[in-house]
């Protein structure tokens, strides 16, 4: 009977552990090349956190993605999330310095945190008072997310009935992980440059296929590109069935 309860506790484990995102996708959303904790990192003037986000600022979806990475990459010690909103600019020996001041909810702690947009740390560590975003904590506020998009894929008709899903799926992703991250290529040019093909469906097919990919790497799905590109196809061959007269070029033949 213990053997057996061992061996049970055993599979439990391994099946919570195979949930866990992959490790990618936590790179994907934090800072590159983080180090372990250090005290003094981020917590004065003189030594703030160095994000980069202002080193190229014609490029606006770099900018958003490096202010993401600020706060996705730290959370409070219970792993709950962290209000940056509260910020002030002041003027260091180096030029320009933003203070943001964190409180913690329940605990009612403070933590001012110094971080310079213009520089571009090449390590990143974790200041006193936070944690590092880990793979428990990421599988924890995916959750909703990943839910969302089975219900996208187990619909009779995604294209008609979950569009407004779709698209906080979508919003979400860009808004937490970058897009850039989730587009291959190879799988996508020839659906995305068909002129042939509605712009309405190479929209949704683009969409679909983000989606799927992101929820491959949050459950942990090895190939998450050849998930993705799978659900696409499977995704496509319904909206066929469904929307006949809806113009799709050449797709129907490089998705088959």
């Amino acid at each position: 009977m213990k053997i057996f309860c061992t061996l049970i506790f055993c599979l439990i484990t391994g099946w919570v552990k195979a949930q866990l995102p992959a490790d990618t996708l936590v790179n994907y959303i934090t800072f590159e090349n983080m180090k372990g904790n250090d005290d003094g990192y981020g917590a004065s003037i003189d030594r703030p956190i160095g994000t980069g986000a202002f080193k190229n600022l014609a490029n606006k979806s770099y900018l958003s993605m490096r202010m993401a990475k600020l706060e996705n990459s730290y959370r409070w010690p219970d792993g709950s999330k962290i209000d940056f909103n509260r910020r002030k600019t002041e003027h260091s020996a180096t030029g320009i310095v933003d203070r943001y001041t964190l409180i913690n909810p329940d605990l009612k702690d403070t933590v001012f945190l110094f971080v310079d947009p213009y520089k571009l740390d090449s390590a990143f560590f974790i200041p006193k008072g936070l944690i590092a975003l880990n793979k428990e904590i990421l599988a924890r506020e995916i959750t909703t997310q990943l839910k969302a998009i089975e219900h996208i894929n187990a619909a009779k008709d995604a294209f008609e009935t979950k569009q407004d899903s779709l698209n906080k799926v979508a919003n979400y992703i860009a808004s937490y992980a970058g897009l850039v991250n989730f587009v291959d290529r190879e799988n996508l040019a020839k659906v995305m440059t068909d002129t042939q093909a509605s712009p309405e469906i190479k929209e949704y097919l683009f969409k679909i296929y983000i989606i799927n990919k992101f929820y491959a790497m949050g459950k942990n799905i090895s190939g998450s590109k050849a998930y993705a590109l799978n659900k696409m196809k499977e995704l496509f061959n319904i909206f066929q069935r469904e929307h006949p007269n809806i113009e799709t070029g050449n797709i129907k033949i490089n998705l088959n």
